[in-house]
């Protein structure tokens, strides 16, 4: 029995990540040309934040609070370090588009599910 369902797990996640084209980096620079407001959820939490040019962003959490923070671009990934919520720690994440016009993001190193937004300006 074990032999027959890692086959179908593996299909299910390929499954998953074929709905997803992953962004290079100058397509994600060119969705940040100006300062946007994005919605996002990841596992249990939603909030939204603005992403500002200068690399700065503000998050809030309803369940967590607020909390400020720089982003910047890493080759094809887009990284963020939070000033509280994360203790400072960088987290760098590919972004890829679905098919609905939103996104998701991926852990790079596994490309496991991080969390998805969409733009709310």
């Amino acid at each position: 029995m074990p032999r027959l369902v890692l086959p179908f797990v593996l299909l299910f996640l390929t499954a998953c990540r074929e709905d997803v084209r992953m962004l290079t980096g100058q397509e994600i620079q060119s969705l940040f040309t100006h300062d946007r407001k994005i919605a996002f959820t990841r596992l249990s939490f939603a909030g939204s934040a603005l992403l500002r040019v200068d690399g700065t962003f503000e998050v809030s959490i309803p369940r967590l609070g607020e909390d400020t923070g720089t982003w910047w671009l890493d080759g094809d990934r887009i990284c963020s370090r939070w000033a509280e919520f994360r203790k400072g720690q960088d987290l760098c994440a590919l972004a890829g588009a679905l098919p609905d016009g939103t996104y998701r993001g991926m852990f790079a190193a596994s490309g496991t599910r991080l969390g998805d937004f969409w733009f709310v300006d």
